[in-house]
């Protein structure tokens, strides 16, 4: 029993391997660039700067935005 299990779990990871190495090839990448093991496969995660505060990032101010005119006071009309 325990050989069965481990041939059944043998046979997942060969297939769990092709499928990235197909969507790697999909993408145009080569499976070899990949490190064995990395299964962040698919995430995006920079680095963060421990001096980045939420202080440093300027607000957006629309100043020179004019609000829009009601709409009988729209010119021409």
């Amino acid at each position: 029993m325990a050989e069965d299990d481990t041939d059944r779990r043998d046979e997942l990871e060969a297939e769990r391997e092709a499928e990235i190495d197909e969507e790697l090839e999909r993408v145009d990448r080569d499976p070899d660039e990949v490190d064995d093991g990395d299964d962040d496969l698919g995430t995006q995660n920079a680095p963060r700067s421990e001096d980045a505060d939420a202080d440093e990032i300027e607000e957006f101010e629309p100043e020179d935005v004019e609000p829009e005119a009601e709409e009988g006071e729209r010119e021409g009309e």
